[in-house]
């Protein structure tokens, strides 16, 4: 992985799935438990260990916290969650989790079975430009 520019913006304009874009981010809020829950183990991912992860992560935290970030206002309530996948469409793709608290954007120890084991509300998601 390259070290990424702290200059990108998180874009709307989605055409077609996001999940076919190289790099996106999502915008969501985590909602009530589901009845069914889904347990196993987790696998720490490759990611983590990749060349500029950890510089990376503080560049993403750093825009996230900027006014100008978004393409659209956005109005994050505590417990709302961003992610972000860059080289989504390689070997070499990598994650990272961001969880809004006390009024700014932080890092999230992300728990895979949260996403499962809740209903979801995306609120916003586009490409990173």
């Amino acid at each position: 992985m390259c070290e990424i520019t702290d200059q990108i913006k998180f874009c709307t304009c989605v055409k077609g799935h996001y999940s076919k874009l190289p790099h996106y981010w999502l915008y969501y809020r985590v909602g009530e438990m589901k009845e069914n829950i889904m347990m196993g183990t987790a696998v720490i991912p490759n990611y983590l260990s990749l060349p500029d992860y950890i510089e990376n992560q503080f560049k993403l935290l750093g825009r996230l916290n900027n006014p100008d970030a978004f393409d659209v206002e956005i109005h994050p309530k505590d417990g709302d969650r961003m992610e972000i996948v860059l080289n989504n469409l390689r070997k070499s793709r990598a994650e990272f989790h961001f969880i809004f608290q006390d009024s700014s954007w932080d890092w999230e120890n992300h728990n895979p079975f949260e996403v499962l084991n809740h209903h979801i509300k995306n609120l916003a998601k586009g490409p990173i430009c």
